[in-house]
């Protein structure tokens, strides 16, 4: 198994990797050019925006910039801001552009000039105080961005990271788990959605990714087959930010034996226990308690956090 790091095909869509730097998002770049997602966001350098601006032109897209984010870690504002304990994923600043030489502006990008009036803009820290987006405007995002009506509903009602863990409510709700609605590596280069579906056999996004995914063979058969062998890999889900894959085989949905393991998250600070997975190559799930076996010797063990903010409900799953 290759690292989970960036993959650079071999043309398609390879110009917006080399412009940003990194290849979060390709997926989304490439179902946008294809057609097949109507709009996307993205945070691009303030410094490559012109240069952004006419990559976008050559694709046929048309772009809008929102304003500048200045990234900030949650607890250094916690105490300081007014609401900061209420921001999930996004903890940014907000700001004009050109203030700030680490920021990067949020733009909007489509093919149809026309929906770059409904892109949405985060909430955001001003001063020291969190301007919250329009409730309105959250509710029906999902929409603009083509997500699928039931997973927007399912979004709506499990989206809360004090109370839920919203891929474990997903995982509850499946039958089986269909490679096509595997979103665990979206934020690291290898999704074919970038939506949180209500169900890992959602049909819908089952129908829409399966779309995409022919267009993309056609472009880049290259990078289908990298991510096709990265999203069926076994994965150990804590919560939406602290996720695992391993090489290895489920033996069932409760015992996985493996010889590597991936902390396969951005934000490292969150990868607290991957010292103790290495120790082993098996492992046990019992509930929120997972034992770890070098063969057949227990050497650690992990008692996932469920209290406060992002409780963890740890699940195995395999998709396929």
């Amino acid at each position: 198994m290759r690292e989970f790091g960036p993959f650079y095909p071999k043309s398609f869509c390879r110009d917006f990797i080399e412009l940003k730097g990194n290849s979060l998002q390709l997926v989304m770049y490439m179902a946008t050019v294809l057609g097949f997602k109507p709009l996307m966001d993205d945070w691009v350098e303030e410094r490559q925006l012109k240069a952004f601006t006419k990559l976008c032109r050559n694709y046929g897209l048309h772009l809008k910039v929102d304003c500048s984010f200045k990234s900030v870690k949650k607890e250094v504002i916690e105490d300081e801001v007014v609401g900061g304990e209420g921001l999930t994923s996004t903890v940014c600043y907000g700001l004009p552009k050109g203030v700030d030489a680490k920021a990067r502006a949020h733009v909007f990008i489509s093919k149809d000039k026309n929906l770059l009036k409904r892109g949405m803009w985060y909430s955001l820290i001003i001063r020291n105080r969190v301007v919250w987006s329009p409730r309105h405007d959250i509710l029906n995002y999902g929409f603009t961005l083509g997500y699928p009506g039931c997973c927007i509903k399912f979004f709506r009602k499990y989206n809360d990271w004090c109370t839920y863990s919203y891929l474990y409510q997903a995982y509850k709700n499946s039958k089986r788990y269909s490679y096509l609605c595997n979103p665990l590596l979206k934020d690291d280069y290898y999704s074919y959605i970038y939506h949180m579906p209500c169900s890992f056999d959602c049909k819908e996004t089952i129908k829409q990714a399966g779309k995409l995914r022919q267009g993309i063979i056609k472009m880049a058969p290259e990078f289908v087959k990298a991510m096709d062998i990265r999203i069926k890999s076994p994965f150990l889900v804590f919560y939406e930010k602290k996720i695992y894959a391993f090489k290895g085989r489920l033996v069932n949905n409760k015992e996985l034996i493996y010889s590597k393991v991936h902390f396969v998250n951005a934000e490292e600070e969150r990868n607290s226990y991957m010292q103790k997975l290495v120790k082993g190559n098996r492992l046990k799930l019992d509930g929120g308690r997972i034992d770890i076996y070098n063969n057949n010797d227990k050497v650690e063990i992990i008692d996932a956090s469920v209290g406060g903010f992002a409780p963890e409900f740890p699940f195995l799953i395999k998709f396929s």
